[in-house]
């Protein structure tokens, strides 16, 4: 395994899991190739992954030791933090709807616990490689107006997203807190860059924590940093998001996700400007905005005494409700059109032209449940998969389930809503009569069916959930 000559030294892979032999037996596997880092819980793998930045992780889906969180929250945790961060799942039952979960998320694969080693060495070379490929891709500046949504990173055409970007960059200029609302996926964080970049703070730092993804015993020294010795592992002082902030904005995500006794310390910061670090007997005076976001509603949350009305208050100076993918028109498939060209550039595959008729059908009648985000994730792996000069409806993996169903006339698209009453009910019994052939073949390996069948890993589990076979009853 070679990389590339680079001044920087090259970053590491992670491996999660609560069993210290399994840890053992990965750092002996990975070692030759990569710098290795372990963890056997998910607090010490959040505490590495901020402070090393891995490019690849594998986690264990069941983290036995740390009841918080299982490898599906790092994975959705880590790749928000990092686009560029690329997570392999290892389960002992990968058709748990847990796993399949992780799939839905953008996993790079997702694999037996019982994987024969060379095998998962080649999917973390895999990875590896495509994940420093995608870190050092940049993309060129394109020249448009000042005045256009795609100035600030925004691609739109829906008059709803265009007005509140034009009182967006009303309120950019002044250092008002901004709450942003909405779905998972709708695009919070792109927003909340677009009034940062529109700010007279857009040379400063942008800095963004997901609540929600940090544990509560580390939330508090990523928030306002540590002193050294404050508590058991601090072996050094530690500045906090606050300060790597400074001069610059905050985006706090998922704020709904708080402690109510870390909510009453970002008021007092909020309120005086100052940051005292956790073990610290003086304050620092600081200069940052704040713009807070949350799928969460927080009125009913008030209500139950689960958020400070007065830190609501505080944060929510000016409010932005995002609207779902599904309620922005033309935007679905401008944004597809958009992510196709961008993964065709990404991935070099400059055969794929466009989408097929019935693929942009399928597109629009879709509802998107994990908005913005999961189109992202499912064109991204249509485009790597796709082996035609255009992206067909299976490539893209949707499942007719998740069609709209209040459009029974909307084409090619429509016999999918009727399993086993016309020709697209022939072609699913034909596709599950081809799967199960397949497992019966491979004896359920999942590995040698993606490759009988023509397609992906990811794909392959994705059509056991959907006609809901059970790959161990396939093996001797």
């Amino acid at each position: 395994m070679t990389h590339p000559d680079t001044s920087s030294p090259p970053p590491a892979v992670l491996v999660v899991d609560d069993d210290p032999a399994i840890l053992r037996q990965m750092a002996w596997l990975f070692k030759p190739d990569y710098p290795v880092l372990t963890a056997d819980s998910s607090p010490e793998a959040i505490d590495l992954f901020l402070r090393e930045r891995p490019t690849v992780a594998v986690l264990d889906l069941s983290l036995g030791k740390d009841s918080g969180k299982d490898g599906v929250d790092l994975l959705r945790f880590f790749s928000e933090a990092d686009p560029a961060f690329h997570g392999i799942i290892l389960s002992g039952d990968i058709t748990r709807p847990r796993a399949l979960e992780a799939v839905r998320l953008g996993a790079y694969d997702l694999l037996e616990k019982t994987v024969d080693p060379e095998e998962l060495r080649r999917v973390v070379g895999r990875a590896y490689n495509r994940a420093l490929l995608s870190r050092r891709t940049k993309a060129l500046p394109e020249v448009v107006p000042e005045s256009s949504p795609a100035a600030l990173g925004i691609v739109t055409k829906n008059a709803k997203i265009e007005e509140m970007l034009r009182i967006l960059r009303k309120i950019a200029a002044t250092d008002v807190s901004v709450l942003i609302t909405g779905e998972s996926g709708t695009g919070k964080e792109l927003f909340a860059r677009a009034c940062h970049q529109a700010s007279p703070r857009k040379d400063g730092p942008f800095i963004a924590i997901n609540c929600g993804a940090i544990p509560e015993n580390l939330m508090e020294s990523e928030l306002f940093g540590h002193e050294k010795g404050a508590f058991t592992g601090a072996t050094e002082s530690r500045g906090g998001k606050f300060e790597a902030a400074d001069r610059g904005t905050l985006f706090l995500d998922e704020v709904a996700e708080l402690p109510v006794d870390l909510q009453v310390k970002l008021l007092r910061v909020l309120q005086d400007k100052i940051v005292e670090r956790v073990g610290g007997r003086t304050g620092k005076k600081l200069d940052v905005r704040i713009i807070a976001a949350t799928n969460q509603p927080l009125p009913e949350m008030m209500a139950r005494g689960r958020f400070r009305e007065d830190l609501y208050y505080r944060i929510s100076v000016m409010s932005f409700m995002l609207p779902p993918l599904r309620e922005r028109g033309e935007d679905v498939t401008l944004l597809a059109r958009y992510f196709l060209d961008r993964f065709r550039a990404e991935y070099q595959k400059s055969q794929v032209v466009d989408f097929s008729s019935e693929c942009l059908r399928l597109i629009e009648n879709y509802d998107w449940p994990g908005n913005i985000r999961e189109m992202e994730n499912r064109i991204r792996r249509a485009v790597i998969i796709a082996t035609d000069r255009f992206v067909t409806p299976a490539d893209l993996d949707v499942t007719p389930s998740s069609l709209h169903p209040e459009n029974p006339d909307s084409g090619a698209t429509t016999p999918l809503l009727s399993p086993g009453k016309n020709l697209s009910g022939a072609r699913e019994e034909a596709e599950k009569r081809m799967l199960t052939e397949a497992f019966a073949k491979a004896r359920g390996n999942i590995s040698q069916v993606a490759r009988l069948i023509g397609t992906s890993r990811p794909t392959v589990h994705a059509l056991i959930k959907k006609h809901g076979l059970n790959p161990h009853e396939f093996k001797d």
